[in-house]
């Protein structure tokens, strides 16, 4: 499936723009087709469509829609109520869009569908789901819900690795500090000692001196590459290569996997325990992981599903997750019971993943720390044994 942004023209003559999944171009044509919606362009999008908004203020947008819809409010108007009191610009812009295409006569999942960049994907089946039952409040908890428990796993990650981070920024600065302000100030000592001086702090003072020297070189270049690496990870080309890297460390792949099979468990048992279609659930799921590389294995997987095959067998024969997760989803297949099966095997590898990272956390932080001072330490060194050196020169 890809997305594909279109401007159109509704019957009532009103401009319309937006985004929708589809095969094909083709494909999104008809489904605009069938919108009543006539297409004047339609172009594909390239990859993925990130989500910009910050998740927490999605999150508490969709609880107070529910609420008002709750309330009996007309949706058009609930949806203009939210976005007078959403703060973020993009979210107020996304909610006004949404709320005009529900006067032109779109639904509210497929008002919700063309702003991909805003909502996430999977909140558009299950809001369509609540309109077909007449739960449209139920649905929009739900979707809540599923924001939650994906906030609050990323929150837990990236509270876990903030200390870690810190120390790293910390231990940069500090090397910086000392060769542009601290080492520099050697350089007179060293001309005096001549030959006689110690071959570290002349290669201290040299190495300071280069750095002081091309500042507006490197530095320059540091940020080129930030921008650079920003480009490659929108275009999603970096996070291959990244994972491919990280997948190397000792002990990092176990909690990768444990990480991914944690976000495929949460996401499908939430998808599946609503209603969702199993290949739309697993299209879905693809688009929230985080390794390209697993949700293309997805992708794959969803394709044999159509050709008659199982979910486990299909994420077997694509080498996806761990035997463990294949058989616990076999079973649930076989039980008719798959999104209980689903819930077992994201707790029991979400308890692993938070183990998993409290003990690299517990070698992590000391690493960073010893790391620090044995490189501070031999550079402290090096100009101490430099200036006691000045009292063997000849005079």
């Amino acid at each position: 499936m890809n997305y594909f942004h279109y401007t159109g023209r509704r019957d009532n003559g009103l401009n319309i723009r937006g985004w929708l999944m589809a095969e094909d171009r083709d494909a999104a044509v008809c489904e605009l087709r069938k919108r009543q919606i006539q297409p004047m362009q339609v172009r594909l999008a390239a990859g993925r469509i990130p989500t910009k908004a910050p998740m927490e203020e999605v999150l508490a947008s969709f609880r107070e829609l529910a609420s008002l819809r709750g309330s009996g409010m007309p949706l058009d108007v609930a949806v203009d109520a939210v976005a007078k009191t959403s703060e973020h610009k993009l979210l107020k812009q996304a909610y006004l869009e949404v709320a005009q295409s529900i006067r032109s006569g779109l639904s509210l999942s497929d008002a919700l569908a063309s702003v991909p960049q805003v909502f996430p994907r999977y909140s558009v089946p299950m809001v369509r789901l609540g309109e077909a039952n007449g739960e449209l409040r139920a649905a929009l908890n739900s979707v809540a819900d599923r924001m939650e428990e994906e906030l609050q796993l990323h929150n837990e990650v990236r509270s876990a690795l903030t200390y870690p981070a810190f120390l790293i920024v910390i231990s940069v600065a500090v090397l910086l500090f000392l060769f542009l302000v601290v080492i520099p100030k050697f350089g007179a000592m060293v001309g005096d000692m001549g030959d006689g001086g110690s071959s570290s702090i002349v290669a201290l003072v040299a190495v300071a001196a280069w750095l002081k020297q091309y500042l507006w070189l490197w530095g320059g270049g540091s940020v080129v590459a930030a921008v650079y690496l920003v480009h490659l990870h929108q275009q999603g080309v970096l996070q291959d290569k990244l994972w491919s890297a990280l997948q190397r460390i000792p002990g990092i792949k176990a909690l990768i996997d444990a990480w991914e099979i944690v976000l495929f468990s949460s996401s499908m048992r939430r998808l599946l325990s609503q209603g969702v279609g199993i290949l739309e659930a697993l299209h879905l799921t693809a688009e929230t992981l985080t390794r390209p590389e697993v949700s293309r294995k997805l992708y794959a997987a969803a394709s044999a599903m159509r050709r008659g095959e199982t979910l486990a067998k299909a994420m077997a024969d694509q080498n996806l997750f761990t035997p463990l997760v294949l058989q616990m989803i076999s079973v649930g297949e076989q039980a008719a019971s798959l999104p209980e099966s689903l819930e077992e095997t994201g707790k029991l590898y979400e308890r692993r993943l938070r183990e998993g990272i409290r003990r690299a956390l517990s070698l992590l932080e000391p690493a960073v720390i010893v790391t620090l001072g044995m490189m501070v330490g031999g550079i402290m060194v090096s100009l101490l044994s430099g200036i006691m050196s000045m009292n063997d020169l000849p005079m």
